[in-house]
């Protein structure tokens, strides 16, 4: 391993549609490497929305592409600041649905690592998710526009992508499988 490769910041971004419990895993990741990386931080990627975007969900209607560039482009740049001041990694929760969406946050902080990690169950179990969840502008109601834009990533076709499908699973289940990923990435491997 190069020194090149030991410098280059990393962000771990747990990607899904709402309802995959990305924040979940996010604070059992915290939890996890608190000895290892006692600065470690996590980030929302939802609380860095402009209020625009806050007011159209809230209002029920889905965001578009346009709606997405500036925020994920804000994503990107906050996940690579904290991670440059936090032993070089940070943790990211960002929906990341479509390939030109990830394509954008490497592109926009060039010099940094994304490793996207997908939390997926079938519509179904999300949708019974959401119908149980308080609290949030993002509504069972809203989902069909998410899982029209997904786009998992396709082994072998990009880069530092994986999906851990979590039905059936408890936390500390999936948590183990996403740091095994983290752990890849930690080491400098793809996946």
């Amino acid at each position: 391993m190069t020194t090149k490769e030991q410098a280059r910041a990393k962000v771990i971004v747990l990607a899904g549609t709402s309802g995959t419990g990305k924040t979940s895993i996010a604070h059992s990741l915290l939890e996890y490497y608190k000895v290892k990386f006692p600065e470690l931080k996590y980030l929302e990627g939802d609380d860095l929305h402009p209020p625009e975007n806050v007011a159209k969900m809230a209002s029920g209607h889905p965001l578009h592409d346009e709606d997405r560039w500036g925020w994920l482009k804000v994503v990107a740049h906050r996940s690579a600041d904290v991670a440059r001041l936090s032993h070089g990694i940070s943790i990211i929760t960002c929906s990341s649905l479509k390939r030109k969406y990830r394509d954008l946050v490497r592109e926009t902080e060039p010099d940094v690592d994304y490793y996207f990690i997908f939390l997926y169950a079938e519509p179904e179990e999300i949708y019974a998710r959401l119908e149980n969840r308080k609290g949030h502008y993002m509504k069972a109601n809203m989902m069909k526009s998410q899982f029209d834009d997904l786009e998992l990533p396709t082994a072998g076709q990009e880069k530092n992508c994986a999906i851990v499908r979590f039905e059936g699973k408890s936390i500390p289940l999936i948590t183990s499988e996403v740091v095994s990923y983290v752990e890849k990435a930690l080491a400098n491997e793809d996946f």
